[in-house]
């Protein structure tokens, strides 16, 4: 039977995921910090490179968030969260679909990928923070977008 800790623990570990979507879709890095400890790791594996990219660290970080600069609108969509809990530490898989606006051609399209995290979280002064993030691009799909207001 699921305590009233556990459920209060998942649901603040799922308040966390969805707070990283928040703050990267509107690019604030202030939050996006916040939701990590001090020496946190966020490592990006992507398709088909051998090395992945690591931030360490808070003044290492935001630079994760600089190539959205790259797209007029991100918004990540996250689902499939689960967790294992252990007193102030816990691990967790979360799936993502990310989408990318950004300018092609005459138009727009849409960068959507399908993405995997993997995480580290603690619990420092009763509040759970990311320890490791690992960010892992399964794959990515191209589509035809538009900014154009919609006839109703």
């Amino acid at each position: 039977m699921i305590g009233a800790n556990e459920i209060s623990d998942r649901t603040e570990l799922r308040a966390l995921v969805d707070a990283y979507a928040s703050a990267v879709d509107t690019r604030d890095t202030a939050r996006f910090l916040s939701l990590f400890v001090p020496d946190a790791r966020l490592t990006i594996h992507q398709p088909g490179a051998t090395t992945p990219v690591t931030f360490t660290g808070h003044d290492e970080l935001p630079g994760a968030l600089e190539p959205l600069s790259a797209y007029r609108a991100t918004m990540h969509l996250m689902a499939n969260h689960t967790c294992e809990l252990a007193a102030d530490s816990a691990r967790g898989e979360t799936y993502c679909l990310a989408h990318h606006l950004r300018p092609s051609g005459d138009g727009w399209e849409d960068l959507v990928m399908v993405i995997r995290y993997g995480d580290r979280y603690v619990r420092p002064e009763d509040k759970w923070r990311f320890a490791a993030r690992d960010v892992r691009i399964e794959w990515t799909e191209l589509r035809p977008a538009s900014v154009e207001p919609l006839s109703f």
